[in-house]
C-alpha cells in the first residue's frame, strides 16, 4: 500500500548559538501548527512550545518527531550516513531549482545494496534502495536535503518494509 502525503513545513532559524539552534515553525497538513523549537546542534530537542508552555524532554522528543515529520526521519539518515561513512559515497553533483533557488546537490548512493547498518539501539536496517541529495541555498548557512529515496527493511517487528521519498518542492530563504 502507497501512502502520499502533502504538507507544508516553513522555519526560520531565529538564532544560532555555539551549541543550540532557536528554530520558529510552521507545519500545515491539514491545519496549521505553529512552534518555536530549541534544539541542540547534535539534533535532540531541548524544547518545543506551541504558544501554551514547553515540552521538555520525551515530550519536546515527540513533538519534533511529529512536526518536523520526515525532515526528522532525513535528518536520521543524514546522522547515519555520517556515521557510517563506508557504506555511502558521493556519486557527484547536480544543480536544483527549487522556486527560485538554483544551487548545487551532493548526490549520495549506497556503496553496495542490499546494506546492514546495525542502528544505536540494537535495531538492523537492511537497505535496498538508498539516495540522497543535499545542498546549500544561497543565503543559507545549512545543508538542506532536496530529495531522499530509502527503501529496505527493519528487524522491529520481525523484518518491517519501509519505503519513503521526501522532495523538497518549494524552498525560501530568508
Amino acid at each position: 500500500m502507497t501512502t502520499s502525503r502533502s504538507f507544508t513545513f516553513s522555519y526560520s532559524v531565529a538564532y544560532v548559538t555555539s551549541t543550540t539552534y532557536k528554530v520558529d515553525g510552521d507545519y500545515v497538513a491539514t491545519k496549521s501548527h505553529q512552534f518555536t523549537a530549541w534544539l541542540l546542534k547534535n539534533g535532540t530537542a531541548l524544547a518545543v512550545n506551541f504558544g501554551q508552555g514547553n515540552d521538555t524532554g520525551a515530550e519536546a522528543a515527540s513533538d519534533v518527531q511529529t512536526y518536523f515529520g520526515e525532515f526528522a526521519v532525513v535528518q536520521g539518515f543524514l546522522q547515519e550516513q555520517s556515521l557510517y561513512s563506508n557504506l555511502f559515497r558521493s556519486n557527484g553533483t547536480s544543480s536544483v531549482t527549487i522556486g527560485s533557488q538554483t544551487f548545487n546537490v551532493t548526490n549520495y548512493v549506497a556503496i553496495a545494496l542490499p546494506e546492514s547498518i546495525q542502528l544505536c539501539n540494537g535495531e538492523t536496517d537492511s537497505l535496498t534502495a538508498y539516495t540522497l541529495s543535499e545542498g546549500m541555498p544561497s543565503g543559507s548557512t545549512l545543508e538542506v536535503p532536496t530529495f531522499v529515496d530509502i527503501a529496505g527493511t527493519s528487524s522491529l517487528n520481525g523484518g518491517t518494509p519501509f519505503a519513503f521519498t521526501v522532495r523538497i518542492t518549494s524552498l525560501t530563504v530568508g
